[in-house]
């Protein structure tokens, strides 16, 4: 049984993009770590990062995180890779998902990252805004919609015509992704835009 460390979301996603940069691995921090730096914070007991690794480095990825601690059963995750686009690790029990390029908009994502710095002089990659408010309606559950909100809400230089070109281009002008977004952002853009 593996010890319990005393650890946040945000000192893992340190610590992970840390080794990522060492390995010349190319990554963006989503979810709730990306939607607090983006404006919108929001307790988290996990860490989701997006990896914009082709499948055969999928191997010396895992060899990365699994030399941090994390524990990722190799071969089950590299299959999972080839159907989910992407696996999970556990790190002294916290859960680690990492995405990988499964769909045309992660190399989009990998180009409008951002690296920010905070006030103790960390600095890693996060998924921009948009990409982040992209990837929400993707998922589109009720916690992806309350977070899409409030983003939408904040966030008075988010580009909502880039979202909805992306949405529109996936899933198509009729759907309810699409008239879920243009509904939130007609109820809560900020006006002028």
């Amino acid at each position: 049984m593996s010890k319990t460390v005393e650890r946040s979301a945000a000192q893992a996603a340190q610590q992970i993009s840390a080794a990522l940069e060492a390995a010349s691995i190319p990554y963006a921090i989503g979810g709730a770590l990306a939607l607090a730096v983006a404006g919108v914070p929001r307790g988290t007991a996990d860490v989701d990062v997006n990896v914009f690794v082709e499948s055969a480095r999928v191997g010396a990825l895992i060899d990365v995180l699994v030399g941090l601690g994390i524990e990722i059963p190799k071969q089950a995750a590299v299959e999972r890779v080839k159907h989910d686009g992407m696996f999970v690790g556990r790190w002294d029990g916290m859960r680690i998902d990492v995405f990988l390029p499964s769909i045309p908009f992660a190399n989009e994502a990998a180009k409008t990252r951002v690296k920010l710095t905070d006030a103790s002089g960390w600095s890693g990659f996060f998924l921009s805004a948009e990409a982040l408010a992209v990837f929400k309606l993707l998922f589109f559950r009720g916690k992806d919609l309350v977070d899409l909100e409030r983003l939408v809400a904040v966030r008075d230089d988010l580009d909502h015509a880039y979202v909805r070109r992306w949405i529109v281009d996936m899933m198509g002008e009729e759907d309810d992704r699409v008239r879920r977004w243009d509904d939130t952002v007609k109820r809560l853009a900020v006006r002028g835009q």
